[in-house]
């Protein structure tokens, strides 16, 4: 019985020790590279007070409710493990995250709908368990804000605010948290069709100097131009202060190649990408391509709607709306900056209103709107084309995508 009950000891010890190394497998597979934590923003209104978060650990209103959803991806095999609500929010459509530090940052309503300011917030991110805890929240500075951009050297985040069309600056504090909007530009114009009525910034990207700031403006058919001072955070107007895109085009969002020689733009009523060449001495764009990915006879609804390249630079990813619900995959010229097709998919779902590459560059997650999934693509990085693997997540209205390793 002695010798039975060491063994049994001794057997118990050994599930007890192997169970410790799984945990710690499994904890450190989020620290050390080998997942990665995928939060998804989305559409609408939670069910909670206004202008309040209400974040892990706390039983959401509904199971279906509007905010940010996570997900852990194993970037070996790319399996997705949905984790569910994470933070319920209103409007949560743009999310990113810090390149540094453990924080995602996201726009929302305020709580006083469209013609309220909408709020940023900042949250910390428990890299064991994925959950997100709230640092702090701030005015954005305008209404809708619809994109957001970081400006590492100066330690600022920028907003571009769709419903009121501006541009704001916010300065982060060392632990990721955000200070109160530090300046403010207006931009001015409109467009011919019936949703260009006023202004609408839809896009920001920093140039690789970190002396100017780009904004896409759906509604004035232009790509505005602003000086940026890293030391004050001031925002003022570059000569000449906008590049104008063909009327009724709606500028959408825009990315610059990381040589820092060209930026790629698309447009979300007429679905051009359109290649600049940048000038980071005047603050000047000058087209070098304009392309259509519809053909000629195609008489359908046009929508483009995000846009991306690759880390090396060699490749560049377009969303496609309406009629055609498809991912397009050029190839870059890193001399020319023009761009040639070599691929198109199907994504996997109705309305990609967005997407995002892990930054392993393995995996892509298309967040299909309107089939509420969000569906993922591995990636070959030596021909930059796309495979759907199958994996997807159930998200209601999903619209944003961002990796926190």
């Amino acid at each position: 019985m002695k010798q039975l009950n060491t063994v049994l000891v001794a057997l118990g010890l050994g599930f007890v020790a192997m169970q410790a190394q799984a945990d710690a497998t499994q904890a450190g597979a989020a620290g050390t590279g080998r997942a990665e934590w995928v939060y998804i923003g989305t559409h609408g209104a939670g069910g909670f007070g206004p202008g309040t978060a209400q974040t892990s650990g706390t039983p959401p209103s509904d199971a279906r409710a509007q905010g940010i959803y996570a997900a852990r991806l194993d970037i070996a095999s790319g399996h997705l493990a949905p984790l569910g609500l994470s933070v319920e929010l209103p409007r949560a459509t743009w999310l990113m995250s810090h390149p540094t530090l453990p924080v995602l940052y996201s726009v929302a309503d305020s709580g006083g709908g469209m013609q309220a300011n909408s709020a940023i917030y900042s949250f910390g991110v428990d890299l064991t368990s994925g959950n997100l805890r709230e640092i702090n929240h701030v005015d954005a500075g305008g209404r809708d804000a619809t994109a957001l951009g970081l400006d590492m050297p100066s330690h600022s985040l920028l907003s571009a605010n769709h419903g009121s069309g501006d541009l704001s600056a916010l300065p982060l504090q060392s632990d990721g948290s955000l200070l109160p909007v530090a300046s403010i530009q207006k931009d001015y114009g409109t467009g011919p069709q019936p949703r260009q009525k006023t202004p609408a910034a839809h896009g920001v990207a920093m140039d690789p100097t970190h002396r100017y700031a780009l904004v896409a403006d759906f509604g004035a058919d232009r790509v505005f131009v602003y000086r940026f001072d890293g030391a004050t955070r001031v925002l003022t107007p570059a000569e000449p202060p906008f590049v104008a895109l063909p009327p009724g085009s709606g500028p959408r969002h825009l990315v610059f190649h990381p040589n820092g020689r060209f930026l790629f733009l698309d447009t979300e009523l007429t679905a051009e990408l359109r290649s600049y060449r940048w000038d980071a001495r005047q603050g000047h764009l000058e087209l070098v391509q304009s392309l259509s990915p519809y053909p000629a006879t195609f008489s359908g609804e046009k929508s483009a709607a995000e846009i991306a390249v690759s880390s090396d630079g060699r490749f560049a990813y377009l969303s496609l709306r309406g009629d055609q619900d498809s991912l397009v995959v050029y190839a870059i010229d890193r001399k020319a900056g023009t761009l040639t097709e070599i691929q198109r998919v199907a994504s996997q779902g109705k309305t990609p209103w967005s997407f995002g590459i892990d930054p392993t560059g393995r995996w892509m997650l298309v967040t299909n709107e309107a089939s509420s999934a969000v569906a993922e693509f591995k990636i070959d990085r030596a021909t930059g084309k796309l495979s759907a693997t199958g994996e997807s997540l159930s998200v209601p209205k999903p619209v944003t995508v961002a990796f926190v390793r």
